[in-house]
Order: C-alpha cells, then sequence, then structure tokens
C-alpha cells in the first residue's frame, strides 16, 4: 500500500511538473499568421519559446470558415493588419469569400464565435482593426479577382460574444486601384487611418470617430505624398499624435502630425530613407521608442529611433536570411520588446531576430529561424501576443 502511495505522489508531482512546464511555455504568448489556404483558410498558432522560438499548437491551424487568397503567376497584393487580437478574440480575414472570422481564445486554442464568419461588406477584405466595440475593415477589392468593384471600409459593431453588426451608412468607397491597405485606429480609438497600398501616388486618409460609429474625413485628407509613394503600412505612434508611413518607392518613412479631435493631417518634416528596398511593413516597440520596416525587395529589416516630437532618426538596417527573391512583409515586436518576427510570404516563413541592447534585431542562427508554415499558400498577416 506504502508503495502505491508513493507511486501516486510521483505522478502527481510529475503532472504538476508538467503542468508547470506547459504554463511556463505559455506564458511566453503567441504568434497569430493566417495560412490563406485557398479553400480552407485557417489562423496558425506558434508558441513563443523562451528562446524566442516557434512551436506550432496542437490542432493549429484552427480554420476560419472561409478562403484565403490564390494568388495568380505574377500577382501581389499589399496589406498590413490581416489578423488581430482583440480581448479574448482573433479577428482575420477571408479575402476568397469576403468575410472576417472572429475566433474565440481558449489559451493556445481557438474557435469560432456564434455566426462567424461575417459578411466583409466589400471584395477581398486584407485588413481589420478593433477599438472598444467598433470594428472597421478594409476590403481592398483587388482587380485581379473583381476589378469592377471599388474597394472601402466598412463598420462593425462587436458584441461581448464576438458577433459583428454592421453599422448602417459606414461604409466609404476609395477609387478603383487606391487601396486600401491597411486600417488601423489611433490609440484612443478617436482617429481611423487608411492607406492606399499598390504602389499608388502614397494617399493617407485620416477619419475622425464619430459617437454612431461612422467616420468623417479629416481637415487636409486624403494627403497625398510628394517626396517619396507607395504608401502600404504604417503605425501610430504610442501617444496617437503622429502617423509613422511608409514608402515603397525610395524605401522611406514619412511622418505626419494627426488631430486626435478632428482627424486633420499635415506632413511633419522630410522622408527618412534607410536604404533597405521598398521599406512596406511597420511595427512599433512596447515602449514606443523604436520603429521597425520590414523591407519587401531588400529582404531586409530597418530600425528608427522614434523621438517625441514624432521625427525619426535611423540606427541601421540589417538582411534576413533564405530570402532569394523579394519577399519580406509583416513584422513584429514580441511584448517584452526582446525579439522581432518577420513574415516571408511566399516561402511561408516567419524568421526570428533577436533584439539587442543597440535595438537592432538580428537573425537567430540558422535551425533556430526561419519557423516554415507547413500548410496553406501565402502566409499573411501577423500577430504576436
Amino acid at each position: 500500500m506504502k508503495a502505491v502511495l508513493l507511486l501516486v505522489a510521483a505522478a502527481l508531482a510529475v503532472g504538476e511538473f508538467v503542468e508547470t512546464r506547459l504554463a511556463s511555455a505559455a506564458s511566453n504568448g503567441y504568434a497569430y499568421t493566417l495560412n490563406n489556404d485557398g479553400e480552407r483558410n485557417g489562423v496558425v498558432v506558434l508558441t513563443r519559446n523562451d528562446d524566442g522560438t516557434l512551436t506550432e499548437m496542437a490542432g493549429s491551424p484552427f480554420a476560419t470558415g472561409g478562403r484565403g487568397l490564390v494568388v495568380p503567376t505574377g500577382g501581389d497584393f499589399d496589406a498590413q493588419g490581416s489578423v488581430r487580437v482583440h480581448g479574448r478574440h482573433v479577428l482575420t480575414v477571408n479575402p476568397g469569400s469576403n468575410s472576417i472570422a472572429v475566433l474565440a481564445i481558449d489559451g493556445g486554442r481557438l474557435s469560432a464565435v456564434a455566426g462567424s464568419p461575417f459578411a466583409s461588406g466589400g471584395v477581398t477584405p486584407l485588413s481589420v482593426t478593433a477599438h472598444g466595440d467598433l470594428v472597421y475593415v478594409a476590403n481592398q477589392a483587388i482587380p485581379f479577382i473583381n476589378p469592377d468593384r471599388k474597394p472601402n471600409i466598412t463598420g462593425f459593431r462587436m458584441g461581448t460574444d464576438g458577433r459583428l453588426t454592421p453599422i448602417p451608412g459606414s461604409t466609404i468607397e476609395f477609387p478603383a486601384g487606391q487601396g486600401p491597405a491597411q486600417v488601423e485606429f489611433s490609440p484612443s480609438g478617436s482617429v481611423v487611418a487608411v492607406t492606399a497600398g499598390f504602389q499608388t501616388d502614397g494617399r493617407i486618409h485620416t477619419f475622425a470617430v464619430l459617437p454612431d460609429g461612422r467616420l468623417k474625413e479629416g481637415p487636409g485628407s486624403p494627403f497625398i505624398t510628394r517626396e517619396v509613394s507607395g504608401t502600404v503600412g504604417y503605425s501610430w505612434s504610442a501617444d496617437g499624435r503622429h502617423l509613422l508611413v511608409s514608402n515603397f518607392r525610395g524605401s522611406a518613412m514619412t511622418v505626419f502630425s494627426v488631430d486626435s479631435t478632428t482627424a486633420a493631417i499635415e506632413p511633419k518634416g522630410p522622408a527618412y530613407p534607410n536604404g533597405g528596398g521598398a521599406a512596406c511593413w511597420t511595427a512599433l516597440s512596447p515602449d514606443g521608442t523604436t520603429l521597425y520596416t520590414g523591407n519587401f525587395v531588400g529582404n531586409s529589416i530597418s530600425a528608427y529611433s522614434v523621438m517625441p516630437d514624432g521625427t525619426l532618426s535611423l540606427i541601421g538596417t540589417v538582411a534576413r536570411r533564405q530570402a532569394m527573391k523579394p519577399d519580406t512583409k509583416d513584422v513584429e515586436v514580441s511584448p517584452d520588446g526582446k525579439y522581432l518576427y518577420a513574415i516571408g510570404p511566399m516561402a511561408k516563413h516567419v524568421a526570428v531576430f533577436a533584439i539587442g541592447a543597440d535595438r537592432l534585431p538580428r537573425e537567430l542562427p540558422a535551425g533556430s529561424s526561419p519557423y516554415t508554415v507547413t500548410s496553406g499558400q501565402w502566409t499573411t498577416g501577423l500577430v504576436v501576443k
């Protein structure tokens, strides 16, 4: 009997040890990306290990209930923000079936809320943002999918159960070929910004959020950049007073002041080139002092110091490995500021960089980076929590 009790005690101890290790691993957080499968779109959930490396969760990818975007030979699309974590939910796009999926988070597992996916209110949704109970989606209406439909942004109310309800009169249309590439609320939720994408003339729209959830375009919007063009991704400064906008042509960043009440937009200072080769995607460090850009053509990451007045100063640019052609897109920084992750969509790679004391990211050794997503095609979007 004593021996049996000892065995039970040992088993319980082992169980507690395993549970402790699992809890420790989970506490590092997760990375979420879309596998963009043309038949069965899914969110890939990756556990972030102590050393920054990634391990796919059991049961991943988790179905979104829709289809990804099948890209024709020679085709491409610009987008930032196709996956978002909002409270206890993941919001993501189904660009191949014109819908938005809302998935409830349970540790590292995801499950669709009742009614998901929800019609996006347009064609090829590729960016989504949320603040409080408001959600806006950018329907890009990519010409190679449906050349006859105009792009738009459309608003929704989100219930506590995750259900989305369209806001009447919230849809705002854009000219054909004018994106939108990214839609995002300011930190306070009082302004929504939209970039055009597709290497166009660099239009940036800003909208004040009205009490009923609809939007009103601000003075000076849309602003058309003059020094460089091809706006794709952007980040809000931590205080919400500035937009830090990437520019494909010229591989540079431009800064804009934005009024938090009226959404008035105006340029601030010159363009800030990085020499990295087609800056497109952006991420701000958790402390708001460093901006990172993913440079599509140069397959590199650039780092800028962000000054209190919103101006920028280039720290440096570093290359990533195993990229034989232009294939560097979304970038994200871990909440502790220790690691940066970058998507290589065509190779289905997630590259892992350790951020040094000098704030420059350096890719982990081969074998630890990049992580290869094994499902779907054209891995899209990235969120790190």
